[in-house]
């Protein structure tokens, strides 16, 4: 059954005969419960404490941006130690590094995170040494959630041009190009 819910608890007297109030209540409660989830591994990015990754992010857990690599070290990582792994990365490379809510939304076993992400890069990224660059940039980041109530899968949709241009990695190929390029990806 697939629905949209943005029904105030209140309004349960008018609900369809069809859905029983108990199973109204049941989904609206696993899709606040799963928004929940996907909060607390946002705040272990922006905090880099990850003590308690197993909490929310399931032993089957796949990350389906850092591991599409077959030969790097990270795609034999899964679960809790992957999600650390990644965080470690990460933070290391931007100290900084924040998450800022934009928007969450979360139907089904489904939550999508939109976020803008900020950092400055100041430590090894990967095999990127440290540009001192900041960088800022919006993603979408898809979760989704296991039936144990974890994160068992997590995908994103970035503007890796964008941040690769604020790390100073891409020009455009003619230096004409160059205002072009900083208005399109509103680069300053």
């Amino acid at each position: 059954m697939a629905l949209t819910f943005n029904l105030p608890m209140d309004e349960l007297n008018y609900l369809p005969s069809t859905l029983l109030k108990s199973e109204y209540i049941s989904i609206y409660m696993s899709v606040e419960e799963n928004i929940k989830i996907v909060r607390r591994a946002i705040e272990a990015f922006n905090t880099g404490n990850t003590s308690n990754a197993d909490q929310f992010i399931s032993p089957d857990y796949v990350n389906r941006e850092s591991q599409s690599h077959k030969d790097s070290y990270r795609s034999k990582l899964k679960g809790p130690e992957e999600f650390t792994d990644t965080i470690k990365n990460l933070r290391s490379a931007f100290p900084d590094l924040h998450y800022e809510e934009l928007e969450i939304i979360s139907q089904g076993n489904k939550v999508i995170f939109v976020g803008n992400v900020t950092g400055t890069h100041s430590g090894n990224f990967f095999f990127i040494p440290p540009t001192r660059n900041r960088v800022s940039y919006e993603a979408v980041h898809i979760h989704t959630i296991g039936d144990d109530g974890k994160i068992v899968e997590h995908r994103a949709i970035r503007d890796d041009l964008k941040f690769m241009y604020q790390l100073g990695l891409v020009k455009p190929v003619s230096s004409e190009y160059e205002p072009f390029l900083k208005e399109w990806k509103g680069v300053r």
